[in-house]
């Protein structure tokens, strides 16, 4: 009776791996039939038979990973390529296969933005017994990537966009690269409809709060051609873009190209010149608020990686420094693009794919100190995840950020989706300064008639021109940027007119509203007074403070340009104090004036002084405000040949 169970076993343990055997090789014929589909570029085949190897015998891994490759190359079915590979990790941990299922899940979680599961099958990965030197290589490479996806997940932004709507959002195009202009009422951005290569520039105007209806930019901007990716100057005046075809003059790829906004109309596109452009690729400009500084995204050699951003300067004359790379601080051995330069003229937002990062390209921030780049910093989860982000702007008060978004199908590698959104700015974005804007017209005083001149800004401590803009020669329109942390002077001026001066201290300001101000210039004619704002003194005492020197060198080349002037320079004060020591504070004030101006050579036969004392106020003593208008110092032309 033993004999006859052992004999029953045996033969059912044979009948079972006979059946067994047969399903494998039934399987290992549908794989190679499968291989040899997927040879001939026909997937849609090699999938099906892919199934079947898998359906005929479950336990064959071969089969499963194979089958979850092909799926990945059409990115189809990916919760299917999810199970075949966790089939094989559930019965193999060990074998090359295993190493792959763990890479082909690491790389399915990247793309779903699933960073904590990312970091799972990378430790097992890089600690597997069959990877090769060149997997490890690579794998590694990933390491700070994965760390820094893994911690950003866990600790996402309060981050809640809205898709901007119909006005500025066409269904059927693709939309990108948004720039908005200081005042916040224009934007303009790259628009490309589906089916097409060709871009164009686009722009649309806030109306009562509401974005108009976009429109292609009017005039002789737009061609048959791609334009593209362009900047716009904070008075909106000015637009860069880049250019990249042929019925152009170009210097060889991609160059920059420029234009004005002249009597109502846009001017002709105009090559930027040799200077910025090259035979290598050129584009992605952004400006400073006031044109002077110029970024954009080259190729050209000597670079540190790729696509690197450089950058140049405006000189006095109108002409462009040459290119500066932005160095391995900002660039990396990767490409990087998109630049955007804050109003502050302080903050570089960038896409980069060198950086640490959630994959593809990644928004960064960095701020400039004393003359130098600082380390980008992301701008975090989820506003960077698993996919490419490219391009964002954010509102000078630092309250409002636009970017463009790409959505992509799972069979194509080109966006089929991109539109502009807006979100507003969470904390973590750490913003260095804020920033409003001065905007106004100047006109002539007497004939009330629009003029152009040169508005500046400057910083009193460390007397550098941080904006020079001039104002519309037609309407006398002007738009300035201010960033808070600093106390400034500004000027407006123009030959044949004495210039107006104004004092913003925003070293420690709370309220950074926009300022709407018409300015009214003089000519250079007698009896006409100019107060000077950015005089300043010990309190009580008559010691200039060095932050006057911005005024008085302005006052100084007034005077040594117009070398037959006389002036008379009045000091005041508030009613604090007695007559007696108010006249003569006022005095001993002028007369720290005149001395400063004589050393520097303005002969004293063209300098009167006057102490006024609290005798000609101009602002109500009883407020603070008040009595701080009041101490002031004044010039009055008493001579002028």
């Amino acid at each position: 009776m033993k004999n006859v169970l052992v004999l029953s076993l045996l033969l059912s343990v044979s009948f079972l791996l006979n059946g067994q055997s047969k399903k494998r090789q039934k399987a290992v014929t549908y794989l190679k039939d499968a291989m040899m589909a997927s040879s001939n570029m026909d997937n849609e085949s090699a999938i099906k038979l892919y199934k079947k190897a898998t359906k005929t015998d479950p336990t064959y891994n071969s089969a499963w990973l194979q089958l979850a490759r092909s799926l990945s190359k059409s990115g189809q079915e990916v919760e299917l390529q999810k199970h075949a590979y966790t089939t094989i990790l559930k019965s193999d941990s060990t074998s090359k296969t295993a190493l792959a299922a763990h890479l082909g899940l690491k790389s399915i979680y990247q793309n779903q933005g699933k960073f904590d599961s990312v970091a799972v099958h990378y430790s097992k990965a890089i600690k597997h017994q069959e990877a090769s030197e060149r997997q490890l290589l690579n794998i590694k490479k990933e390491k700070a990537n994965v760390e820094f996806a893994a911690s950003g997940y866990k600790n996402p932004l309060r981050f809640h966009p809205v898709s901007l709507n119909s006005s500025i959002n066409d269904e059927s195009a693709l939309q990108y690269f948004p720039v908005i202009t200081g005042d916040e009422n224009q934007m303009i951005f790259t628009r490309r409809y589906k089916g097409s290569q060709n871009e164009d520039i686009f722009i649309a105007k806030r109306l009562a709060g509401n974005w108009s209806s976009a429109k292609k930019l009017e005039g002789s901007i737009n061609g048959p051609e791609g334009e593209g990716t362009a900047t716009i100057s904070a008075n909106g005046n000015t637009i860069i873009c880049s250019y990249c075809g042929d019925s152009r003059e170009n210097m060889g790829n991609c160059d920059l190209y420029s234009s004005n906004f002249e009597n109502g109309s846009w001017t002709q596109l105009k090559n930027m010149g040799t200077t910025l452009n090259s035979k290598h690729y050129e584009a992605q400009p952004t400006l400073s608020s006031d044109g002077r500084v110029l970024f954009f995204v080259s190729d050209r050699p000597g670079g540190v990686g790729g696509l690197d951003i450089y950058t140049s300067i405006l000189n006095e004359n109108g002409d462009w420094s040459e290119p500066r790379n932005l160095s391995a601080t900002i660039n990396t051995a990767d490409n990087e693009g998109s630049p955007f330069l804050h109003a502050n003229g302080q903050t570089l937002f960038f896409a980069s794919k060198g950086h640490p990062g959630f994959g593809g390209y990644d928004l960064y921030a960095s701020d400039v100190e004393n003359g130098k780049w600082q380390t980008p910093r992301n701008l975090g989860y989820p506003i960077n995840d698993q996919n490419n982000q490219l391009s964002m702007c954010v509102s000078p008060n630092g309250k409002t950020g636009y970017f463009s978004k790409e959505e992509f199908n799972l069979s194509s590698i080109m966006a089929n989706t991109s539109k502009i959104w807006t979100f507003s700015v969470p904390p973590e974005f750490k913003l260095g300064h804020r920033s409003n804007y001065i905007k106004g017209f100047v006109f002539d005083n007497i004939t009330k008639k629009p003029i152009e001149a040169t508005m500046k800004l400057i910083n009193l401590e460390t007397e550098e021109t941080t904006a020079l803009v001039t104002s519309n020669k037609t309407d006398g329109k002007y738009l300035v940027m201010l960033a808070e942390g600093s106390d400034y002077a500004f000027y407006a001026e123009t030959r044949g007119y004495l210039f107006k001066s104004v004092s913003f201290e925003y070293s420690e300001a709370t309220n950074i509203e926009p300022i709407k101000m018409d300015i009214y210039l003089d000519p250079i004619i007698k009896g006409v007074t100019v107060q000077l704002n950015n005089v300043y003194f010990e309190t009580g005492k008559s010691e200039l403070l060095n932050k006057s020197r911005v005024e008085l060198n302005k006052l100084y080349q007034l005077m040594k340009t117009n070398p037959t002037m006389k002036i008379e320079l009045g000091g005041h004060t508030d009613n604090v104090g007695s007559d007696e020591l108010n006249n003569k504070l006022s005095l001993a004030r002028v007369n720290s004036v005149i001395a400063y101006l004589a050393k520097k050579g303005i002969p004293a036969k063209n300098m009167v002084g006057k102490g006024y004392g609290a005798s000609k106020p101009i602002a109500d003593n009883k407020t603070t405000a008040g009595r701080k208008e009041n101490r002031r110092v004044e010039f009055t032309v008493l001579e002028v040949q």
